[in-house]
């Protein structure tokens, strides 16, 4: 059957199960939008600027797990969504940008808005793709879900001519079902059992989570070995979704960006299991090592570049989150000696009675003023929370007061 490139596009994003498609309207993707009109299954949702239609695009990723899909207009388009495709491709969140791009058969005469665009977004992006011919627009599509979608996920983009948006091909587009790869990897059997002991004898173990927790479903494994371990669990500094209970007494909060920093804690962790996350992010130059020497490190990651890149890794794991953590608390509860429990249950009780008394502290800090005028920030988050009905959205853009809606608010729920 011969269908022209825009329909072939839409062809397979209806075959991936697209419901909408984000973007600004442009000249270069005409034939696109031509054929999204046709596309009943499908929705184009028309932004004020493409940096929002990015963000809206991240924002329904996260929140529905689905792939979101951007449509932007050639090199005005591209450059206007970079600040919102960097915060994509921290949070790894599976999002396909599609680029109209000028007529190929003009890229010796330097039309107007053209631009090699693959520079342009190659820093925030798992790949990018130019296509060069109509007939490699399925390889193209099939290839940038793929990547988008396999852990660790993250934004790709794909530049596609006007011109061979209507060009006529006989379709050739791969099933959606053909592109999923399963990513259960299960770590090394002699470096689990390694990092199985190293947590068992640990006399003050933490823990650092990153997003690969929640995109693996792994929160409640993450929450089953930190109980065995009585360990508390930090997260990075970037929140892109829920990675631990927040209202879990061994939640201690976000590891600020200024290096090696573990508040709450009587001294530095002897183990530090570090899971499907970058470490200390640094907002500011610190002198000394990242993690303090006698600190011995485990990590677990499904991208083999994350491990033992940014100090020595005493185990590192190539491995699912979800697969690594409860074969971890498997061993780890059958390695503890009767001593090694005791204390596991002395420092879970307390890091409980701790955190109960900073949150005791926290209620009497938001008492204190409370009818000041004008009101104190932190009431009226409290007021919000207290008013918000079950399933509510919350966007916080007030950098300076998210310590007040990640402590009031606490998001418990898997997806948040």
């Amino acid at each position: 059957m011969e269908l022209r490139g825009a329909e072939v596009v839409c062809q397979m994003l209806k075959d991936e199960c697209v419901k909408y498609v984000f973007g600004v309207p442009g000249n270069t993707e005409i034939p696109l939008l031509d054929a999204l009109a046709q596309t009943p299954e499908i929705t184009y949702l028309s932004a004020i600027h493409e940096s929002v239609s990015m963000g809206m695009a991240d924002g329904y990723a996260r929140a529905s797990g689905n792939v979101g899909v951007v449509l932007v207009h050639t090199t005005p388009g591209t450059a206007y969504i970079i600040g919102n495709l960097y915060n994509a491709y921290n949070a790894g969140t599976p999002i396909v940008v599609l680029a109209g791009q000028q007529d190929s058969r003009l890229q010796w005469s330097d039309p107007l808005l053209d631009s090699d665009l693959l520079p342009m977004v190659s820093q925030f992006t798992k790949d990018r793709w130019w296509v060069g011919h109509a007939q490699d627009i399925p390889m193209a599509l099939n290839r940038a879900f793929k990547e988008a979608t396999t852990p660790p996920m993250g934004p790709v983009f794909v530049a596609i001519p006007r011109d061979l948006q209507s060009q006529t091909m006989v379709s050739d587009a791969p099933p959606a079902r053909g592109r999923q790869v399963p990513m259960a990897i299960r770590p090394d059997r002699e470096s689990l059992m390694r990092a199985a002991q190293l947590l068992a004898a640990a006399e003050q173990p933490a823990i650092l989570a990153g997003h690969q927790v929640p995109d693996a479903d792994a929160t409640s494994e993450l929450v089953e070995l930190a109980e065995t371990l009585g360990a508390p669990v930090y997260t990075t500094a970037e929140l892109p979704k829920l990675i631990f209970p927040r209202n879990h007494l061994l939640y201690y909060g976000r590891v600020p960006p200024l290096g090696f920093s573990l508040p709450g804690l009587d001294r530095p962790a002897d183990v530090l299991l570090a899971v499907g996350s970058q470490l200390f992010k640094q907002l500011f130059h610190i002198e000394g090592p990242l993690i303090p020497p006698a600190t011995r490190l485990i990590q677990i990651d499904l991208d083999p570049r994350g491990l033992a890149r940014d100090c020595p890794a005493e185990v590192a794991l190539v491995a699912s989150p979800k697969t690594a953590l409860a074969e971890l608390a498997s061993e780890v509860g059958r390695l503890m000696s009767p001593a090694q429990r005791e204390a596991s249950r002395r420092r879970l009780e307390k890091l409980k009675s701790a955190r109960v008394l900073a949150r005791e502290a926290w209620e009497a800090d938001f008492e204190k003023d409370w009818d000041t005028v004008p009101i104190r920030p932190s009431r009226a988050i409290k007021e919000i929370a207290g008013a918000l009905p079950p399933g509510s959205v919350v966007v916080d853009e007030a950098v300076m007061l998210t310590t007040y809606v990640e402590y009031i608010m606490e998001f418990s729920e898997p997806g948040s």
